[in-house]
């Protein structure tokens, strides 16, 4: 996938994250992190006491939340200002500026790793970061991580829309030079074979973001811009808004609307809701997430 040639720095630049995290937008992150699709994979496998590293934390959001919740998150990003910021308004939260593809850890440092829409943006490909993230992983430790899903939808479209293109493998690639790299989209079966040469075991998947996904389809575009205007509410896309302060925990949080349950948690607890997510989950989402476990030792 490609952006446009004048906007600033690449998808793999902290130029780049700076600037789409320059607003004040993380009150509203947290807020969503209550209503998170993921957020019973991060439950089951973010154990509170457990040592956990965010690689590319960007505002910073998950490492707050989790942090309030008794989780040891470590948050590292190259994008230093807004660390700098997250820093000036919740100085106690544990945050290292640093590269995931060179990690500043020992090996076998953390019991958990999450990367949410970090290594698709590695022309050259996701395996260095991946790689890091098992040296830095205890041979029981779980990584999560997740990348643009390239669903069956995805696919279909892609023929017609020119800021996309088919290739056979991740690789830097001078002869798009009228073109800038923004981030690649993986079917299950491409992203697991880096997953494997880096270490991992792939134990459970989860599509999430089919809002974003439906997005793509002109009809469901405009359907789903009536509702949000209708103040459904709009899910939170992996990259959006920056840093604030953090909240704890609230004893007694109001239980989402129907209407976000759906629309945004993707719960397919709801009666008679659970098939049709799930499917749309295949066919439709934006996102995949992979739970990971280490294959032999580091």
């Amino acid at each position: 996938m490609y952006q446009a040639p004048d906007d600033i720095g690449a998808g793999s630049s902290a130029e780049y994250w700076e600037s789409v995290w320059s607003d004040e937008a993380f009150d509203e992150a947290l807020r969503f992190c209550d209503v998170d699709p993921l957020r019973g994979l991060f439950e089951e496998f973010l154990k509170p006491g457990s040592l956990v590293l965010e690689g590319g934390c960007g505002r910073g959001q998950y490492v707050a939340y989790y942090t309030a919740r008794g989780v040891r998150v470590v948050g590292l990003d190259f994008a230093t200002a807004a660390l700098e910021r997250l820093r000036r308004s919740h100085p106690r939260l544990r945050l290292c500026g640093g590269d995931v593809g060179r990690l500043p850890f020992r090996a076998s440092s953390f019991e958990a790793y999450y990367s949410g829409g970090v290594v698709e943006h590695f022309e050259a490909g996701p395996l260095d970061a991946l790689r890091e993230a098992r040296r830095v992983l205890t041979d029981d430790g779980v990584l999560l991580v997740s990348v643009p899903y390239l669903s069956p939808l995805r696919a279909l479209l892609s023929f017609s829309k020119s800021d996309r293109r088919r290739v056979d493998r991740a690789r830097a690639d001078s002869a798009d030079a009228g073109r800038r790299f923004f981030q690649y989209a993986f079917t299950p079966g491409e992203f697991q074979g880096f997953l494997e040469q880096a270490g991992f075991s792939v134990v459970k998947t989860q599509g999430y973001a089919i809002y974003f996904g439906l997005m793509e389809l002109p009809l469901a575009g405009r359907i789903l811009g009536w509702a949000q205007r209708r103040r459904i509410g709009r899910p939170h896309r992996p990259g959006d808004g920056p840093v604030g302060t953090a909240p704890s925990p609230s004893p007694s949080p109001r239980p989402p609307s129907l209407a976000k349950r759906l629309l945004v948690s993707e719960d397919v607890s709801v009666p008679l809701a659970g098939v049709p997510l799930r499917l749309l989950r295949w066919a439709a989402a934006n996102m995949m997430m992979y739970v990971c476990t280490p294959s032999g030792p580091a």
